[in-house]
């Protein structure tokens, strides 16, 4: 059932930019093309260069209970957790899956989820401040919105996929409810309460140890290559737009995607927010940017930012689900021949003889 649900989501996050899409070029006259080509190379290096900051944030992060920086682990956690992202219409469904991954790495269960809400805490820090002074200064600077269908396009179908998101998850939590008062019993609730009660103090220690002499300097290093790697990943839309021949101001465009990662796609109930990243710039921007050049500037920024991470990150994913098969499988294996070696044999000196009548 779990491979069924990763097909659908990875199809759903291939198919729903391209219905949206479509739906906006129906009102294009111009063909979409691709003018210059450097625009469009510096931001595929700025998107690939997004994926590694990434994972270098989680090993500064990281850097107090490794005691180093695992640069190459963590970017493998980070892009098997982004194709979680991707195609989960569930906000933060990767964040548990990326606390398993760390898990493997030596870092105990607390302080992976410590590891991962850290990096969340710190998107927080750097885009509010963004989107409040983008929101008091640059608002005037966006034009008003021309095509209202496309945001009542949207949010029929927002409502469309949150209520069937409503009714799958209810229906699975019945099941899990019967199950669990199945088990019943003090005894299941007390050991629940005991790892909970751990877990927290696990994760509260390793968040204190960012306070330690010596590792005081960590968080404003994860805040400064957050603020980096959200530079860039801005950057990636003029670009996009420039590369089909668009020439205007950068302010916003960008302004426009702060607001769009913000407010809407963290509410967006669909696979990594397809699908409403694009009605949504084609919305805020259609008065700036002429038809045709912001059809054919969606269709690159969407390709950048969500057709190319969904396929690169699959194979990390599936690489990541293949080694824990492996060693899950060459684990129970190894146990049976220990468990088999060391059964011992029924000695004979112990048997009592049977007296002869």
């Amino acid at each position: 059932m779990r491979r069924y649900s990763y097909g659908i989501g990875a199809l759903l996050g291939l198919l729903l930019p391209a219905l949206m899409i479509v739906l906006i070029a129906a009102r294009a006259e111009e063909m979409p093309r691709v003018v210059s080509v450097w625009p469009l190379l510096a931001a595929l290096g700025t998107s690939v260069v997004t994926w590694w900051l990434q994972g270098l944030i989680y090993a500064v992060l990281a850097r107090p209970q490794l005691k180093g920086l695992r640069v190459g682990d963590m970017f493998r956690v980070e892009m098997a957790g982004l194709f979680v992202a991707l195609i989960s219409p569930i906000r933060g469904a990767e964040l548990p899956y990326k606390a398993y991954l760390l898990k493997r790495l030596d870092l105990s269960a607390g302080d992976g989820s410590n590891l991962v809400v850290t990096r969340v805490l710190l998107d927080a820090v750097v885009l509010t401040p963004a989107a409040l002074v983008a929101l008091t200064l640059y608002s005037s600077a966006l034009p008003e919105v021309q095509n209202p269908n496309l945001l009542l396009a949207g949010l029929a179908a927002a409502v469309v996929l949150a209520a069937v998101t409503f009714l799958v998850r209810r229906r699975v939590r019945g099941r899990a409810g019967k199950r669990t008062s199945r088990l019943g019993g003090s005894g299941w609730q007390a050991k629940a309460g005991t790892k909970i009660s751990g877990f927290l103090k696990d994760m509260h220690r390793s968040f204190a140890s960012y306070w330690r002499p010596g590792h005081r300097a960590t968080l404003l290093y994860a805040i400064a290559l957050t603020t980096v790697y959200w530079v860039l990943r801005l950057s990636a839309g003029p670009l996009a737009l420039m590369a089909v021949g668009w020439s205007g101001d950068w302010i916003p465009v960008v302004v426009a995607h702060v607001l769009l990662v913000s407010f809407v796609l963290p509410f967006a109930p669909t696979p990594g927010g397809s699908g409403a990243r694009e009605l949504g710039l084609a919305a805020l921007l259609s008065g700036y940017v002429p038809e045709g050049q912001l059809l054919s500037g969606l269709i690159v920024h969407t390709a950048l930012s969500h057709w190319l991470p969904l396929i690169a990150s699959a194979f990390f994913a599936g690489h990541e689900l293949w080694r824990g098969i492996f060693h899950r499988g060459g684990g129970r294996n190894a146990a049976d021949r220990e468990g088999y070696a060391q059964t011992p044999a029924p000695s004979l000196a112990r048997r009592r003889p049977r007296a002869i009548l």
